[in-house]
């Protein structure tokens, strides 16, 4: 589901106030960590994250933003299934996406690809990290998955805790606007076939209860 980034919905002032009072949480649990570099930001797809981001990088424009989206596998090299449930784990390349935080944090610059709406791929080497940069937001629902060994880089934890229902509606509209479904029933049946089952994973890994940070994504 690699449209999942990509945010056609009006950005009500609920919506927006919401994000805000996310984005100061974390930026003062930043606070308390003085030398954090990488922060995680996870939750289920719908829960609100890259809205979160938006706001965290309007308040401080200083800080960078990696999506795990530049990480999905080409469609090239998913065969009809794989195309389907696109957004499921095994449709993404944990083993680049971590090697390639790895190296970040040990030298605090990189190069990383970033989800092509348009081509619906990733497009290589679209966003930079120069060393003057001094915190980087790493955002994606997979980001604190035990297999992808990412969470042990990150010097702070943030999971988005949202209702299924909510997260579902929500998915419902935006596979509806942005023409992933033609109709409204068939964007639920897709929020549900493939983000539901996504989202159950990601709650049964326990990223939830292994953050250090939840913020709650309401309405």
């Amino acid at each position: 589901m690699p449209e999942r980034n990509h945010r056609p919905l009006s950005q009500s002032p609920s919506i927006q106030e919401t994000a805000r009072a996310q984005a100061e949480q974390v930026l003062a649990a930043l606070q308390q960590r003085p030398h954090s570099f990488l922060v995680g930001i996870a939750g289920i797809p719908g829960s609100g994250k890259t809205t979160l981001c938006r706001m965290l990088r309007q308040m401080r424009p200083d800080f960078g933003i990696v999506p795990m989206d530049g990480y999905h596998l080409p469609r090239c090299q998913l065969d009809a299934e794989g195309l389907r449930r696109r957004g499921a784990p095994h449709t993404f390349d944990p083993v680049s996406f971590r090697r390639d935080i790895q190296r970040l944090r040990d030298t605090r610059v990189g190069v990383f690809p970033e989800f092509d709406h348009a081509e619906k791929d990733p497009r290589p080497n679209a966003i930079r990290i120069t060393p003057d940069v001094p915190v980087i937001i790493i955002e994606g629902i997979y980001v604190l998955m035990r297999d992808w060994q990412v969470e042990p880089l990150l010097d702070l934890r943030v999971f988005l805790d949202c209702d299924l229902e909510v997260a579902t509606n929500r998915l419902a509209l935006r596979h509806l606007q942005t023409g992933l479904a033609a109709t409204a029933a068939e964007g639920r049946q897709r929020a549900l076939d493939n983000d539901r089952l996504n989202s159950l994973a990601i709650l049964a890994d326990g990223c939830r209860e292994r953050a250090d940070l939840v913020l709650r994504s309401t309405s």
